[in-house]
């Protein structure tokens, strides 16, 4: 194992409980708010993979199974988050656009 797996491990030990919640976009607009997303994406694929990877080498590594778990649901649930941030911005420039 070497030290670069158990640092990205301790970095997704810190931040594990965070990875399922919404991202805080208060003050941003959609376009801002949707690119956190995609960053967020694209980290929870890595990890995934990292993961995936550790899980199943003969040596092992420090990740488990419900680490694997909460990854894939942390990937779904950003996946729903982006659908209600596309079906919110989608509803307001209709809305803008029924009232001119």
């Amino acid at each position: 194992m070497d030290q670069s797996q158990a640092t990205d491990y301790e970095t997704y030990k810190e931040i594990m409980g965070e990875l399922i919640k919404p991202i805080l976009g208060d003050g941003l607009d959609p376009e801002t708010l949707k690119s956190l997303y995609e960053s967020k994406a694209v980290y929870l694929e890595n990890l995934r993979i990292k993961c995936f990877r550790e899980l199943n080498t003969p040596d092992g590594g420090h990740f488990t199974w419900d680490d694997y778990r909460l990854i894939l649901h942390a990937i779904e649930e950003n996946r729903n988050h982006v659908r209600k941030l596309i079906l919110v911005t989608v509803s307001d420039k209709l809305e803008r656009r029924k009232a001119c």
